[in-house]
């Protein structure tokens, strides 16, 4: 299983949005593993099917960082997120708060 914490710090960037839009929600996401992570999903809680790779082209090495989206778009502050590793295997966390979240930083764990 995927260990997800929430690592209480200062906020670590500013977003920009225009009047009316929702917030978007934003984190900074560690590998605290000893392996190479090559996708990185995050989707609404309890959704079948996940949302685009963050990562794209990009791999996270351990101890490496990125600012991914981690918006809940179920507006329950709610989402999963999946880490495949370079072997092949993958970690799930599901009930993620999002907005615990957002403008800090969460570490992936095994």
């Amino acid at each position: 299983m995927l260990d997800v914490s929430i690592v209480v710090t200062a906020p670590l960037l500013l977003l920009l949005q225009t009047a009316g839009e929702p917030p978007i929600r934003q984190a900074v996401l560690t590998n605290d593993t000893r392996r190479l992570i090559v996708e990185i999903y995050v989707s609404d809680d309890g959704a079948n099917n996940w949302k685009e790779d963050q990562l794209g082209s990009e791999y996270l090495s351990p101890g490496s960082s990125i600012l991914v989206d981690i918006d809940d778009r179920n507006g329950n502050c709610r989402v999963d997120v999946k880490a495949v590793f370079d072997n092949g295997a993958h970690l799930i966390s599901r009930n993620v708060n999002a907005c615990l979240a957002d403008g800090h930083t969460v570490s992936i764990r095994r």
